[in-house]
């Protein structure tokens, strides 16, 4: 396993860092926390123009063919700014649904379209009740005729009032769990935006008797719960990844901050207490940093991933927890005021600690994954 960075990955990562420099001041990104769509549309398109949204996709879709690994070192650099985008959802995690579930039609239909920025895809996932999103898809599409209705509500779903497509994830009758493309402006969908501690654009999605045919349908009936489980692990690892970034910039901070924050005559960084955290905060995030880069690498090149994936979130909910305590414990008052930055990261950082399974079920998948 060699996870040194090529020519190529180092000129993505600096070319990256450049491209999103513009937002280091996190302007933009108070102003998407209310506005209703959540990211900007001229962004969006300027990100396919650089191949970004095309990363995932063959080239016979117009994309790069690059992988996991790939990824995750953009949404590293995004994670630095922590840049308002549909690009985890869409290219992340749906793009490789729809090329590995979907007809050929079907993926001549909507990848060229989602690679040149003109398709934004949501998975509709988690439900009522879910302690987290690895529980057993409930929802329930009835068959009527040669069709199926679906009745029933999902949470959590990203941009999902702006996107052009949902991934709806339901059980068909006599099928098991399935995969239905719904347009959330078809009759009997409505959303809902939730207010979220993160601040992303969160959408409860109600399906009302909403009518599907067969041309819907991504791969075969009761065929999805493979692909949604590898789906499951590349939003843990892209989540991840994003939040290694975001760190990455919060420990900065600190650093300065212990520099140039002076009491009792000298900078606070001089005092061994004070230091240590910042040395605390280093460590924590290089090993999340190379777990993650571990788990996409195994996922980029086709391995069994279960143990990295499980290994990489749940260190890193805990390792996230201990880095933000150190860097509230140095910041001190200035880091819980609104005006200050840290407290978006903070709140992120939180929000993806929530997201994609607990600690005790990542340690239980880690456990299974060593014949314990």
């Amino acid at each position: 396993m060699d996870l040194s960075l090529t020519a190529e990955q180092r000129l993505l990562v600096d070319s990256a860092r450049s491209y999103l420099a513009r937002d280091r001041d996190l302007t933009h990104v108070r102003a998407m926390e209310s506005d209703a769509r959540g990211y900007d549309p001229v962004r969006w398109h300027e990100m396919a123009a650089l191949g970004w949204l095309g990363m995932a996709l063959g080239q016979e879709y117009g994309g790069s063919a690059q992988t996991v690994f790939d990824l995750v070192l953009l949404l590293e650099q995004m994670g630095r700014v922590l840049a308002p985008s549909p690009f985890l959802p869409t290219v992340v995690v749906a793009a490789p649904l729809l090329e590995e579930l979907a007809d050929d039609a079907q993926r001549r239909r909507w990848l060229p379209a989602l690679g040149a920025g003109e398709l934004v895809v949501a998975l509709a996932l988690a439900e009522p009740g879910w302690r987290d999103e690895s529980e057993n898809v409930a929802l329930e599409a009835q068959r009527h005729g040669e069709d199926v209705r679906l009745s029933g509500r999902k949470l959590f779903v990203p941009f999902a009032a702006h996107a052009d497509l949902l991934l709806v994830a339901a059980r068909i009758a006599g099928a098991g769990t399935s995969l239905l493309a719904i347009e959330p402006t078809r009759p009997g969908v409505a959303c809902r935006r939730l207010s979220t501690f993160g601040g992303e654009p969160l959408h409860e999605v109600a399906f009302d008797a909403v009518a599907a045919t067969a041309g819907d349908l991504v791969g075969p009936p009761g065929g999805a719960a493979a692909a949604l489980e590898r789906a499951r692990q590349h939003a843990a690892v892209g989540t991840l990844a994003m939040m290694v970034g975001g760190t990455e910039r919060v420990l900065e901070m600190t650093v300065e901050y212990a520099k140039t924050r002076t009491q009792f005559g000298r900078p606070i960084g001089s005092f061994q207490a004070v230091a240590h955290r910042c040395v605390d905060m280093r460590s924590d995030l290089d090993a999340l940093r190379y777990l993650v880069y571990q788990a996409a690498w195994c996922l980029a090149v086709g391995r069994p991933s279960d143990l990295e994936v499980a290994a990489a979130k749940a260190y890193g909910n805990e390792a996230l927890r201990r880095i933000y305590l150190h860097a509230h414990q140095v910041h001190g008052a200035i880091g819980f005021s609104t005006e200050h930055d840290l407290h978006l990261f903070t709140r992120r950082a939180k929000a993806a600690e929530l997201q994609w399974g607990s600690t005790a079920a990542h340690r239980e998948r880690v456990a299974r994954a060593m014949g314990l």
